[in-house]
């Protein structure tokens, strides 16, 4: 999938957490890595294009019956168009924050093979925190797994995101669940005293949970007195 206007070149405008353009070495060959201009005006397209990458693959990922209704050959196109739209309403409001992050990684012919795209915790006027990272979308070209395409993509924003942040959260499908952990994620604990509230409230905006996903976190370097599933308590 081709993306436009995104060169891979030094010249990117991070905001608060920049990550310096990279490479990743495979045996297909190598893959550019930089951030996206946070202070163009993108199209509408763009944003579609974005949205078709990350549902095609999560689409071909999941178990989940609703992203049968999303695969080819047999896509639904109005589920499938509803979710594209809704994504490329998200995509313009967090967009304009200076916490996101959108990391592109293609090959020489600018084609997309791999994104990654984090924003500070806000999934609704209960579930959302200042100081907690959010892993709302992290995609590979299946020709390109088993290179470490996903897993440096994510460190990249970890490490540049662990003085701003105190942890990092995420929703893992239960194939991908493994790929996290390995990577020092750990499953939040229904049992927890502390965890139910979070869940709880969680688990109404994301109703795959949790047969077909996971509610995965992982502690960043800042240090606060308590965990943002304890903050989110006091949220209205």
């Amino acid at each position: 999938m081709q993306i436009n206007n995104i060169q891979n070149s030094p010249s990117f405008s991070s905001l608060r957490c920049p990550v310096k353009p990279f490479t990743i070495q495979t045996s297909k060959g190598t893959l550019y890595c930089s951030e996206i201009d946070y202070t163009k005006v993108y199209k509408t397209s763009f944003y579609k294009k974005l949205g078709q990458f990350f549902l095609d693959i999560f689409a071909n990922t999941s178990s989940h019956p609703f992203w049968e209704k999303c695969r080819k050959p047999t896509i639904d196109k109005d589920v499938y168009d509803d979710y594209i739209n809704s994504s490329i309403s998200d995509y313009r409001k967090f967009f304009s924050d200076p916490d996101t992050t959108l990391i592109f990684a293609k090959d020489k012919r600018n084609r997309l093979i791999g994104a990654i795209y984090t924003r500070k915790l806000y999934l609704d006027h209960k579930i959302k925190d200042e100081d907690t990272l959010y892993i709302d979308g992290l995609a590979v070209n299946p020709k390109y797994r088993n290179f470490n395409v996903g897993r440096t993509l994510l460190e990249k924003v970890l490490n540049t995101s662990k003085e701003r942040f105190s942890q990092t959260f995420l929703v893992a499908y239960k194939e991908s669940s493994k790929f996290y952990e390995k990577l020092g994620f750990e499953y939040m604990d229904p049992k927890s005293n502390a965890q139910k509230f979070a869940i709880k409230k969680l688990s109404h905006i994301r109703i795959d949970y949790p047969k077909y996903a996971d509610f995965m976190q992982k502690d960043l370097c800042k240090k606060l007195p308590n965990h943002w599933y304890e903050r989110i308590k006091s949220n209205k």
